[in-house]
């Protein structure tokens, strides 16, 4: 959970009501992401670790450390498989 993520090349987000918008040029396709406002559209700037992201969610909603862990690991799993984000270790 010690890893920061990026957006790729040609992808750019957006936040929206409903939660995250990205926009990949290299298609182009859009994908709608279901998050509210649980992650903010700068996480993707690097500027935070998915544990933070993760810890502030189990603050913020009063859940389980497992519960929260759980939602961010799939989110950005998804997004990363869809090519539009990038993880980079912190050592």
């Amino acid at each position: 959970m010690k890893k920061r993520y990026y957006l790729n090349n040609g992808v750019q987000v957006r936040k929206e009501v409903f939660g995250l918008l990205f926009y990949d040029y290299r298609g182009p396709r859009l994908y709608f992401v279901p998050t509210k406002n649980l992650i903010a559209n700068d996480f993707f700037n690097g500027t935070q670790t998915a544990e933070g992201l993760m810890e502030s969610i189990q603050t913020r909603y009063s859940q389980s450390r497992q519960a929260s862990e759980q939602w961010v690991t799939h989110v950005l799993t998804e997004l990363e498989q869809k090519g539009l984000i990038h993880e980079q270790s912190i050592c």
